[in-house]
Order: C-alpha cells, then structure tokens, then sequence
C-alpha cells in the first residue's frame, strides 16, 4: 500500500513539475469564447495532425491584428482540444464593420475595446449572412487553454493587447 501511494505521489508530482514547465515564462494571450476572455500559450504550429481531434481559432483579419483571436471551444466543452485549426476571418467585398454592427452580430465591447467579435457563433452566422468570409489555410496551432490565475502566474508575460484600431468603415 505504500508503495502504490508513494508510486502515485511521485506520478502527481511529475505532472504537476511537467505542467509548471511547460507553462514557465511562456507568453500568455487573451483571446475569447462565448462573450467571456479566456487565456492560453501559443505553442506554435503543429505538424503531422493527420487524425487528432481538432477546434477552431478564427483570427480577424490575422493573428492578434485586430483582436484577440477566438476560440471555438474551451476546456470542459465537448469537443474541446488544444489542437487549433487555423481560420482566418476577412470582411466580405463591399462589406465593412458597420455591416457587422448593423447586422447586430458585432460585440457589445465594440465600442469601449475595439473586440469585433468575442464568440465563434457570430463569426459563423456574419460568414451564413455573407458579411465575412473565412480562409482556412490548413494550419494547426498547439495553444492549451487555462485559468486566468495561471495566466497571471509569475513567469509568465502578457502577450501585447495593442491592437489596430476597426471603425464603422473598416475592412479587415
């Protein structure tokens, strides 16, 4: 008996220092997912994906350009993995911000933080409505989510939140 508590104590252990590792003095980005920020590490992009569960990320108009990308899923969602497959969302031709707003799809942090879109369903309905279309460039990210207290853990640096700034006129 103490042999397995002490092999199970060792075991936690590993993975807690695995964990802290991987995790120390990374960047941190916010991004968002149904309206709330969330936090995660971009880990880079990912090769030879053939087969693994994947979510999706939709960066506007490009990677943290804009704003912080937006995650389809979180962790304790089904269908929840830190595999990202990259999407790029752009302005439809003839197609602007205010387009979005008018369509009421934009986020009610619009005008105060600049967050065009802050969930994955609006994204999805502007590209149904035609306002956006999306460009999958085959691209998978390795980006694990956690909390925000990790987030704030020492060791770690916020990544820039010094977006470019939409208006009602802009494309992107």
């Amino acid at each position: 008996m103490k042999t397995r508590l002490l092999t199970t104590g060792i075991t936690i252990l590993a993975f807690v220092l695995a964990v802290q590792f991987a995790y120390a003095g990374g960047v941190t980005n916010n991004g968002w997912y149904g309206g709330r920020e969330i936090y995660y590490i971009d880990q880079g992009l990912e090769k030879n994906v053939q087969g693994r569960k994947v979510s999706d990320i939709f960066l506007i108009g490009g990677n943290r350009m804009y704003q912080a990308n937006v995650v389809e899923t979180i962790p304790g969602v089904t269908g929840y993995s830190p595999h990202w497959d990259v999407n790029i969302v752009h302005s439809a031709p003839g197609y602007t911000v205010q387009s979005i707003i008018d369509a009421g799809l934009a986020s009610s942090r619009f005008a105060t933080e600049g967050v065009l879109f802050d969930d994955a369903e609006s994204i999805l309905e502007a590209e149904r409505r035609g306002l956006v279309t999306i460009v999958e460039p085959g691209l998978v990210v390795l980006c694990p989510i956690f909390s925000e207290a990790a987030a704030d853990a020492p060791g770690h640096m916020q990544a820039s939140e010094d977006f470019l700034r939409l208006t009602g006129s802009s494309t992107f």
